[in-house]
């Protein structure tokens, strides 16, 4: 497994989650922390979200804000996913208002990006979690996904996300060539920071 160069803050999974994490083969799944951080994903989460994992320290808020060319390309609903990071970023700093790292975040986020501090400063966050979140896949097309964002109980400030389509529609073709073409894919060069749980059996 890959560490984060020297981010010291990176929780660690427990084997139990990990598992769990490797036996979903059909789904892009990833590991998030409440302050965005993706601190593990499986091949196919690793495939679709590539464009989201190439900084040394994945994180969604850094995407969505500091890159924001991209992430809008990526994004295809930017405004509501823009506003949904933030609430959740205001989330955690309402759960742990003395988190240094997570202020360090925030004062990044608020410096270099206009719209986060719009959103930062707005009374009225947007607490709604939407269950579908569009993509604009570079390799694939426009993906319409349904989320399920799970919290494992002995993991706490960790949550499971899944990423699934409806069966027999456009995008699930769509996921069954990214999984191909993840799977054919001897190396993602720009994603090996990111955990991956090895395969016991290999």
């Amino acid at each position: 497994m890959s560490e984060y160069g020297n981010w010291a803050h990176r929780p660690r999974m427990r084997d139990g989650l990990r598992a769990a994490l490797l036996a979903m083969t059909d789904a892009p799944a990833t590991v998030v922390t409440d302050q965005l951080d993706i601190v593990a994903a499986n091949r196919l989460g690793k495939a679709l979200l590539g464009s989201a994992l190439v900084d040394g320290r994945p994180n969604l808020a850094r995407f969505v804000f500091l890159n924001e060319g991209a992430s809008r390309d990526f994004y295809p609903e930017w405004d509501r996913v823009a506003d949904e990071f933030a609430h959740l970023l205001q989330a955690a700093a309402s759960c742990d208002p003395h988190d240094r790292t997570l202020h360090r975040l925030i004062g990044e986020l608020a410096t270099s990006s206009e719209p986060f501090r719009n959103r930062w400063s707005s009374p009225h966050g947007n607490g709604c979690h939407p269950p579908h979140v569009s993509i604009r896949h570079p390799a694939v097309g426009e993906l319409d996904l349904i989320r399920e964002h799970l919290a494992p109980r002995a993991d706490r400030g960790l949550t499971l996300t899944l990423y699934a389509a409806q069966p027999s529609s456009a995008t699930d073709e769509r996921l069954r060539i990214l999984a191909s073409w993840s799977q054919e894919t001897a190396d993602f060069a720009s994603l090996d920071r990111i955990d991956e749980p090895a395969d016991p059996s290999g």
